[in-house]
């Protein structure tokens, strides 16, 4: 809703609180490592990184919200604490270590000893996981209905670093092959590969509340091999790429001038029916200029020691597929300042989707490095409803949302407000409906900054809609009154 809102900045995210409206794989499946756990008591609910763009409950210092958006990620948070089973306490111990109840141990021996609804709880500090060492040193959960989460809520107090380590074959920081796991508020950083990968037992995975920051390739997959990854909801949580994480990236193709910069996001293949919501994208694309850089990050040799520069870096968040009855909701998002925004398809046909009330900014020039914000492909009964897409600079990618494909049908595009096209290629047709495709960046409270607030009630995006069943609320999550505005903020 349009508000009063500042902008106060953070490393790992923007947290736009409160300025406003003038007028109103594991390659293999390694053994377990020895280190037994021991239950004990402990865990409290503390504050959230997420809840939106804007609003009270953004990511950031203070956590708390006071718009439904903000209080559905911190009533989230309670919700995971009051279904905690027996407890592990853990505490950082120096570089690879923890200790448990006065015994010294590895993070990734602790998930691998635990039992079924069990609940680890870390106490604030590092977590700097070790060098695999010719083994596997990575966290990797094989035990269904675990939950790894801060002791005091607190994301940015607890901090999982793979440091750049290599955690034995191409293996992620937390591997996931087991139904049902709970990972919430702490923070997960600084990966030659995945920082967090879903395989095929990965089903109704619960990120929540997870700041994941610097992933060498993209930050959140799922590539399960066979079968599929299902009914996984990535909630209130911060994606974001540093400069110092820019010169760890992953490349490949060929070294001259084809290497494509390998990160981006979440990236998921053979997945259904996910929610990503509330979370917040920020600054994940690689850099035309400047240094060299390994084309496998700290693994060159892998490349024979090849270099590269630049590169277009996947979106924000890019669901490679959606199965029939498998579609994907993605809501409320917000994207800054990212290569790409949200991508639906590409190969695969996908199906019974939603991408309602997110917000894409950059400031950024078109080109090799920046793309489109929206792009849906091959879809079928899917709607793209309510979205906010500025790109705000003068030489900026011409297309704000693109469909395509000639396959696509009953595709609605409906009330999306942009400052670019809205359009189709490689022969798709879509319905389109209400759609603002000439917003100007004095409507916005800060545009290029990332608030796509409405600065005022009197931009004419407000009650221009069409009405759409599936959008009842607005971006931070408050009831749209009367006539649907156009784009993601409801300004009443």
């Amino acid at each position: 809703m349009c508000r009063l809102i500042s902008s106060v900045a953070l490393l790992h995210v923007v947290a736009l609180t409160g300025v406003g409206c003038s007028g109103d794989a594991e390659t293999a499946a390694p053994a377990a490592e020895g280190g037994a756990t021991t239950s004990s008591s402990g865990g409290s609910a503390g504050s959230t990184t997420g809840g939106g763009q804007g609003g009270e409950g953004a990511m950031g210092a203070g956590g708390g919200g006071t718009t439904p958006t903000g209080l559905a990620c911190l009533q989230a948070t309670e919700e995971i604490v009051a279904g905690a089973g027996a407890t592990v306490v853990v505490t950082p111990s120096g570089d690879g270590e923890v200790t448990v109840d006065g015994n010294a141990t590895t993070l990734r021996a602790v998930l691998q000893n635990v039992q079924e609804g069990d609940t680890v709880l870390l106490e604030d500090g590092t977590y700097t996981l070790p060098d695999a060492g010719g083994g596997y040193s990575g966290i990797y959960i094989t035990t269904p209905d675990v939950t790894l989460r801060s002791a005091s809520g607190d994301a940015s107090a607890v901090v999982i670093d793979s440091a750049y380590r290599l955690h034995g074959g191409q293996t992620a920081t937390i591997t996931v092959d087991a139904p049902d796991v709970v990972l919430a508020n702490f923070t997960v950083r600084r990966s030659v590969f995945h920082l967090i990968h879903l395989w095929e037992k990965g089903d109704g995975t619960l990120i929540h509340d997870v700041i994941l920051e610097d992933g060498g390739q993209q930050f959140l997959k799922s590539s399960p091999g066979s079968g599929f990854v299902d009914d996984v909801t990535v909630s209130c949580s911060a994606f974001t790429m540093t400069d110092a994480g820019r010169s760890n990236i992953w490349g490949y193709g060929a070294a001259n001038g084809n290497t494509t910069c390998y990160t981006g996001g979440i990236d998921t293949h053979d997945a259904r029916n996910w929610h990503v919501h509330d979370s917040v994208f920020r600054g994940i694309f690689c850099n035309a200029d400047g240094a060299q850089r390994p084309a496998h990050g700290q693994a060159s040799e892998a490349r024979n020691g090849m270099t590269y520069t630049g590169g277009l870096a996947e979106h924000a968040i890019h669901m490679w597929d959606a199965p029939e009855e498998g579609g994907h909701v993605l809501e409320r998002n917000t994207i800054i300042d990212c290569a790409r925004g949200i991508g639906l398809g590409f190969n695969a046909e996908t199906y019974d989707s939603v991408i309602i009330n997110n917000t894409v900014a950059s400031r950024h020039a078109g080109g090799g490095e920046h793309d489109v914000g929206i792009s849906v492909m091959r879809a079928h009964d899917t709607l793209v409803a309510n979205n906010t897409v500025v790109l705000s600079h003068p030489d900026a990618y011409p297309d704000a949302i693109e469909y395509r494909f000639a396959s696509t049908t009953n595709l609605t595009l409906s009330n999306n407000l942009t400052n670019q096209n809205v359009r189709a290629r490689d022969g798709a047709t879509a319905t389109l409906q209400t759609n603002v495709a000439d917003a100007e960046l004095s409507w916005f409270v800060d545009a290029e900054g990332g608030d796509l607030h409405l600065a005022a009630c009197t931009a004419l995006a407000v009650d221009a809609g069409t009405s759409q069943a599936e959008v009842s609320v607005d971006l931070d999550g408050e009831a749209r009154v009367g006539a649907l505005d156009v784009g993601a903020d409801e300004c009443n």
